[in-house]
């Protein structure tokens, strides 16, 4: 697989696709991300993605506490007022016994899926990759790559993207060998599921999305972040398309 470059732009290479090769490369680093003034930072070590910050204040942590309900607007102006060197807000809340320490976890857990599914709809910025880089928080994460591409790609609703990454209805896919760890470790519903089942063999769009059970918006979506995981591939030089059952009768009547 050709390396991503250290720096380039969004329009050129779709941010799922290149978090998936710098988990495939387990590169350790920070990936930064930049459009219209929002910086956006993801740390990686060996591949995993430890942590996600913004500079978008709709991602401060205060304010997803506040969104989630977690705490009220009187502890989060309170708890503001003693921020400084060395003081978080994690930390002063917790401190101040309004959330537990496992809480605050959860939260940032939360709040660092929140970054990396926003950043996952731009479709222009800049991107730089600063190898070796570390992040300096004290709550770090280790977050299943796989699973945050199918789910952040879940959330993209311009079809103009996933139209371009499908490929039409006559694209055809088929599933990749050995990736069963993988499709463990993403523990899929049971509709996404299905769509790798009909690949066992080589199938066009048009066949899966007659076939999954999903609305075809969205068996077309899942079939781009199956790509982008590496549990199917294109398949234009893997010989002709099989027959299904209807297939096989037409031929055979028309004998």
């Amino acid at each position: 697989m050709e390396s991503p470059s250290s720096a380039g732009n969004l329009a050129d290479r779709d941010l799922p696709d290149l978090v998936q090769d710098l988990s495939q490369r387990r590169w350790t680093g920070v990936l930064a991300l930049a459009r219209m003034g929002i910086d956006v930072r993801v740390s990686f070590k060996d591949g995993a993605m430890v942590f996600a910050s913004s500079s978008d204040p709709e991602t401060r942590l205060g304010t997803h506490l506040l969104r989630e309900g977690a705490i009220t607007l009187r502890q989060l102006v309170d708890a503001g007022r003693l921020l400084g060197p060395g003081k978080r807000l994690g930390t002063i809340l917790v401190e101040q016994g309004i959330l537990d320490p496992k809480d605050l976890v959860r939260v940032v857990v939360d709040q660092t899926q929140e970054i990396i599914y926003g950043a996952f709809l731009w479709t222009v910025g800049e991107y730089r990759l600063d190898e070796g880089a570390t992040s300096s928080e004290s709550i770090t994460l280790n977050i299943n790559a796989p699973s945050m591409i199918f789910e952040g790609i879940r959330g993209i609703d311009a079809w103009t993207r996933i139209e371009r990454a499908v490929g039409g209805l006559e694209a055809r896919y088929v599933r990749c060998p050995g990736q069963e760890a993988t499709v463990r470790q993403m523990a899929l519903a049971p509709e996404p599921a299905a769509i790798l089942d009909l690949l066992e063999e080589v199938r066009d769009v048009e066949f899966l999305c007659a076939r999954s059970g999903l609305p075809d918006f969205e068996a077309c979506r899942t079939l781009w972040a199956f790509r982008v995981v590496g549990l199917i591939r294109r398949a234009e030089d893997a010989g002709p398309r099989p027959l299904d059952d209807d297939d096989g009768l037409e031929y055979v009547l028309s004998s």
